[in-house]
């Protein structure tokens, strides 16, 4: 016995009408992609996406555990007090 393939039917009219008329009724179905937020929000917060090298993050977790806080956190004062002190480049005198 050989296993044949379904015939398929072409959509109908009325069932392609009503598939657009059930995604042009989503909520997000008149917002231009261009113009949508990128942003992911938490709280007073936006998140990110990080990409580091892994003993860089060894590091950041060890002073993390040393401070009892967040790899967000340490990396969060890390950003604050680079852009209230600035950033140094290279060996300091």
């Amino acid at each position: 016995m050989a296993i044949t393939k379904k015939p398929s039917r072409p959509a109908s009219p009325a069932s392609t009408e009503a598939a657009d008329a059930f995604i042009s009724g989503a909520p997000d179905a008149g917002v231009d992609a261009s113009q949508a937020p990128r942003r992911v929000r938490k709280g007073r917060k936006v998140q990110i996406t990080l990409t580091i090298a892994e003993p860089l993050l060894e590091r950041v977790d060890g002073l993390a555990g040393q401070l009892g806080q967040s790899r967000a956190a340490v990396i969060n004062l890390a950003v604050v007090q680079m852009l209230e002190r600035g950033l140094r480049l290279g060996a300091e005198e």
